[in-house]
Formats: structure tokens, C-alpha cells, sequence
């Protein structure tokens, strides 16, 4: 199966430098509605390997795939139906895309590890293979890759899976696989990894002479068979512009907790706009920064009661989202 889809993993164009990760954050998500469809992914396709495209639901958008920007990581989806799990794909409609918290929340019983997003995949109906535009190692000091999931808690088939690799060109260096529940004689059971969010890291500092791909397989055949996926990133010494560049470390928000008066600390990030929300995915409140670079003073005291918020920084060179707790 690996072999029939390695044609439509490198039809990816390299990105030189640019992309960093992708928290599902800068897409709108959808809250996932089962009744009347309103809000499903659905795909006719249940015969052919095809990539797979956003869905306009009633509910509105339902994106699966990204074009890489700034410091975005796009990504697209490969649907093999054909796979033991198929044949029938996304035909019957299925909670599958970016997701809001309130989604996630509903399915999983937790929020998305970082941020109000999160990529949502249940019911496949066979194999999708999620390929994330290939970054350009060279020239990087101590290159990691890191990424969370979570597997529902449940009781999985022999035939489900869930694969994490990277996959490696302009280089000999074979590709590495992070994580591969077939390894398993028992499928996903035995390995005690459902239930919680689990991080994915590996350290690429031996294969700086590489352009590396992250790669992800999940396979399953029914709805209770959920998986999330959330805070993928390439970082500690990715280059941008042929200079060490970590667009998180450059910015901060203290103090947190807060009592509303909290401050952004700005290492030179030309700031476009600050948008706060709750844990559902609501916009509290939004402010314009016109591309400053120095600290920034903000009163949240009067929009904000206590409890969990995400900030959301945008800037030219990408969007960081920090956690915010409010006394």
C-alpha cells in the first residue's frame, strides 16, 4: 500500500525555509453536526486513490487541506479506499477536518492540546494518508520535530492503524518511522496509548543535508474510532531566511495568570492583530497592531472572566497561539 502512495506524497512542492508547523488554527474549524448531515465531510469517491478536497457543509467550510504561508505548514489528504478498512471512504458523511473546541471537546472529552483547533478524523472507511509540505533542513542547528495526538479510548480492529514517519529526500538517509501501531501483534489496544494526549518529538540534527517530510497514516471503520491531532511544528534551530528563527520564543505574554492586564513581549515580530477566545472557540475580543514590534500593554479586565482563554498573536511571519488563564 506504502508503495502506491509515495507518487502522491512528493507531488508536494519543497518549501525553502518558510514553514515551521501548523496548529489548525488559522482556517475556521466547524463544530461537527451529525443531523441531517449539516455537518459531515462527504467524498463520492469509494473506487480510486484520490487527494481529497474541502467540503462547503451547510454548517459551512470543512477545510482538509492547507496551502503553506509564512510560517504554516500545509498539509494535504490522500483517501485510499482500497485499503482492508474500505471501501467506503466518505461517502456515507463523517466528522473529518479542522475542528473547533467545542468538537473536540464533544467527541474526545478534551479540548485541542494548544490553541481552540484542532484536525478531527473518524469512520475513514479506509486509509488516509495526511502529508505535510517537506521543510529544507539545511543549514539548521538541532532541527526537532513535535507533534500531539489522541486516540480515542475504545475498542480498535486488528485491520486499524496509526503511522507517523518522516520522510526523507536529497539526502541517502532512509525515512524514520516516530510512531507504528501495525508493530504491534495486537493492533493499538495493547499499547496503553489511547485516552490522553500523547507527544510525538524526534531530534533530526543527523540529517541536516535533508528536506524532510511529515507523514501521517491513520486507518479505521467506525465512528468511535477518533483521532485528533494538534501543535505540529519543526523547531529549536529551523532557519527562515538563512538566520536561527523560533517565532514562539520571540513572543510572550506575562503575566499568566493574569488578573486581565497582561503584557505581549515582543522580540522585533511585526505584530499584525490579537484575537482572544474562549474554550469553544468564541472571539472574546480582537485588536489591531499595525506591525509593531516592541511590547504591547493590553486591559482585558473588563472582557474577561475567569478561566481558560487562547491568544492569538498574528504576525507576517506566522501565527503563535498561547494559553491564557484569567483569575
Amino acid at each position: 500500500m506504502r508503495t502506491k502512495l509515495l507518487f502522491f506524497i512528493f507531488l508536494l512542492p519543497t518549501l525553502l525555509l518558510a514553514q515551521v508547523g501548523n496548529g489548525f488554527e488559522n482556517l475556521p474549524g466547524v463544530t461537527f453536526n451529525a443531523v441531517g448531515g449539516a455537518c459531515e465531510y462527504y467524498d463520492a469517491d469509494t473506487t480510486t486513490i484520490h487527494t481529497l478536497v474541502d467540503y462547503n457543509a451547510t454548517c459551512g467550510t470543512i477545510y482538509v487541506s492547507e496551502v503553506g504561508t509564512g510560517a504554516t505548514l500545509g498539509y494535504s489528504i490522500v483517501l485510499d479506499p482500497t485499503t482492508p478498512n474500505g471501501p467506503m471512504g466518505f461517502s456515507d458523511g463523517d466528522y473529518f477536518g479542522v475542528a473547533t473546541t467545542a468538537s473536540i471537546i464533544s467527541e474526545i472529552g478534551v479540548p485541542p492540546i494548544e490553541g481552540a483547533q484542532a484536525f478531527f478524523m473518524d469512520d475513514v472507511d479506509g486509509t488516509v494518508i495526511m502529508s505535510f509540505d517537506p521543510v529544507d533542513l539545511s543549514g539548521t542547528t538541532n532541527p526537532q520535530v513535535n507533534m500531539s495526538y489522541f486516540l480515542d479510548e475504545t475498542t480498535w480492529n486488528v485491520e486499524d492503524f496509526f503511522r507517523v514517519t518522516i520522510q526523507f529526500t536529497d539526502c541517502a538517509s532512509p525515512d524514520i518511522t516516530l510512531l507504528d501501531t501495525t508493530a504491534s501483534p495486537g493492533g493499538i489496544d495493547p499499547l496503553n496509548i489511547e485516552g490522553s494526549w500523547n507527544p510525538i518529538t524526534a531530534d533530526l540534527s543527523s540529517y541536516t543535508a535533508c528536506k524532510a517530510q511529515l507523514v501521517v497514516e491513520f486507518s479505521s471503520n467506525s465512528g468511535v474510532e477518533q483521532i485528533a491531532l494538534d501543535a505540529i511544528s519543526f523547531s529549536a534551530g529551523m532557519t527562515l531566511n538563512n538566520k536561527t528563527f523560533n517565532l514562539d520564543a520571540a513572543l510572550a505574554i506575562y503575566p499568566n495568570p493574569s488578573n486581565g492586564n497582561i503584557t505581549i513581549k515582543n522580540n522585533g515580530i511585526a505584530l499584525e492583530a490579537v484575537t482572544i477566545t474562549d474554550i469553544n472557540g468564541r472571539a472574546i475580543r480582537s485588536v489591531n497592531l499595525n506591525g509593531m514590534t516592541t511590547n504591547t500593554t493590553l486591559d482585558l479586565s473588563s472582557d474577561l472572566s475567569s478561566g481558560l482563554y487562547f491568544v492569538t498573536l498574528v504576525s507576517d511571519k506566522g501565527n503563535v497561539v498561547k494559553k491564557l488563564i484569567i483569575e
